[in-house]
C-alpha cells in the first residue's frame, strides 16, 4: 500500500533536479557577467580617439563597413565607460597617426592593408571583427586596450546585437530595382533618417533619395569643395547649428535637416505650390539660396513663372554666359547650371520609384 511519504519521494526528486538547475543557471549568468566585465573599468573616464582608415560603402553592393565599425567603436566605448573620439580617412600617413599618439585605435581592411615594416614591432591588432577580416590596431604599449577589446568582443560576437550589426551594415540593399519587389529598408540610417524628416515635414523616403544623391548612403563620403558624410554638409554649415561631429551620422543629418528647414523658410510662400517648394528647396540644397534666387529673378524679368521649377529649367540655360542677363537682374553673374537641373529631376525620380519599391 502506498502511502503519503511514497508519492512525495519522486516530487522530492524532481523539485529537487529543479533547484539544481536554477541554481547552475544563476551561477552560470553570474559567472558571464563577471567574465563580460573583468576588464570594463580600465578605460572608464578617458578618451579613447580612433581612425577608421577603410575605403569604399559608396555602393550599395560594397555594405556599409565605415558604419559598422563607427558602431562597433561606439558600443565598445559605453561597455568600456569611455568616450570615443571617430576620425575618417585623413590625408595624413594613417600609421604615423597612430605611432604618434594622435590615435589610439586604427581599423584597418587586413585583407588590403598591411602594417609597414618599420612599424611592425610597434603595434599589435586585434581578432578580426568580421568576416572581412578587418582589425583595430592599437599601440603595443596598449595591450591592455587590445586585451580589453578581444575580450569583450568574444562575448559580444555571440550576441544578438552583434549578428543586427552584420545584417544592417552588410546586407545586400537593393538600389532602384523592382527585381525582387517592394522591400522595406533602403539603408542602415532608416531609423534616422525616418525621425529626422518629420523635423522638416518631409517623408522620409524623399529625405533617404536625397541622401543617396549625396553620398549613397556613405557616412564618409567627401567632396572636393569640402562637404562630408551623409548629406554632405560642410563644417562651416554645420556650426551654425552648433554641430561639430558631421562625421557622426546622426549629427550629419541633423544638420542637413536644419539646413532644409531653413531654407524651406524662403519658398513657405502662398504663391508656390507643395510639389515646387521641395523642388526650390532641392535646388538650394545643391546650388545655394542666392543660385535659386536669381534663377527666379532671371525669369520673372523674362515674365516666365518663377514661382514654377519647370517654367524656370529654361531660364537656367541663359546664366551659363554673363552677355546673356541684363544687368541688375542677377546678384550672382553666370551660373552652370545643368548640374542643378539634374540633381532636382533625380532626387524627385527616386523618390518616386521609393514610394513604389519601399512599403
Amino acid at each position: 500500500m502506498l502511502n503519503n511519504s511514497s508519492l512525495m519521494r519522486p516530487f522530492s526528486k524532481i523539485l529537487f533536479t529543479l533547484l539544481l538547475v536554477v541554481i547552475h543557471s544563476l551561477f552560470s549568468s553570474f559567472g558571464k557577467h563577471i567574465s563580460e566585465n573583468k576588464y570594463s573599468n580600465y578605460l572608464e573616464g578617458k578618451e579613447v580617439k580612433a581612425l577608421v582608415n577603410i575605403k569604399g560603402g559608396m555602393y550599395l553592393k560594397q555594405g556599409h563597413p565605415v558604419g559598422f565599425h563607427f558602431d562597433l567603436l561606439n558600443r565598445f566605448a559605453l561597455h568600456q565607460k569611455c568616450s570615443v573620439k571617430i576620425k575618417p580617412i585623413l590625408e595624413s600617413d594613417p600609421w604615423t597617426e597612430l605611432i604618434s599618439g594622435r590615435v589610439d585605435i586604427l581599423v584597418v581592411d587586413s585583407q588590403k592593408d598591411t602594417i609597414p615594416d618599420e612599424f611592425a614591432h610597434l603595434v599589435i591588432s586585434s581578432i578580426d571583427l568580421n568576416h572581412h577580416e578587418q582589425v583595430w590596431v592599437v599601440r603595443r604599449e596598449n595591450y591592455q586596450m587590445l586585451e580589453n577589446l578581444n575580450y569583450w568582443f568574444s562575448f559580444f560576437r555571440q550576441s544578438k546585437e552583434y549578428l543586427q550589426l552584420i545584417n544592417s551594415y552588410y546586407r545586400k540593399y537593393s538600389g532602384v530595382s523592382y527585381a525582387h519587389g517592394p522591400v522595406s529598408v533602403l539603408s542602415p540610417y532608416d531609423q534616422l533618417i525616418k525621425e529626422y524628416s518629420r523635423n522638416i515635414g518631409w517623408d522620409w523616403r524623399l529625405l533617404a533619395a536625397l541622401i543617396y544623391q549625396e553620398s549613397k548612403f556613405s557616412m564618409s563620403a567627401k567632396s572636393s569643395r569640402g562637404a562630408q558624410g551623409l548629406m554632405q554638409v560642410r563644417a562651416a554649415t554645420a556650426k551654425q547649428f552648433d554641430i561639430e561631429n558631421i562625421f557622426d551620422p546622426e549629427q550629419n543629418i541633423k544638420a542637413g535637416t536644419l539646413f532644409i528647414k531653413r531654407l524651406q523658410r524662403f519658398y513657405n510662400l502662398p504663391e508656390i505650390d507643395s510639389v515646387n517648394r521641395i523642388k526650390f528647396t532641392l535646388a538650394a540644397y545643391n546650388a545655394g539660396e542666392g543660385r535659386v534666387e536669381d534663377i527666379r529673378q532671371l525669369g520673372m524679368h523674362r515674365g516666365v513663372d518663377h514661382n514654377d521649377w519647370e517654367s524656370l529649367a529654361a531660364v537656367v540655360a541663359d546664366m551659363r554666359n554673363r552677355e546673356n542677363i541684363p544687368e541688375g537682374v542677377i546678384k550672382l553673374g553666370s551660373f552652370k547650371g545643368n548640374e542643378t537641373l539634374r540633381y532636382v529631376n533625380e532626387v524627385i525620380s527616386r523618390y518616386d520609384d521609393y514610394k513604389v519599391l519601399v512599403k
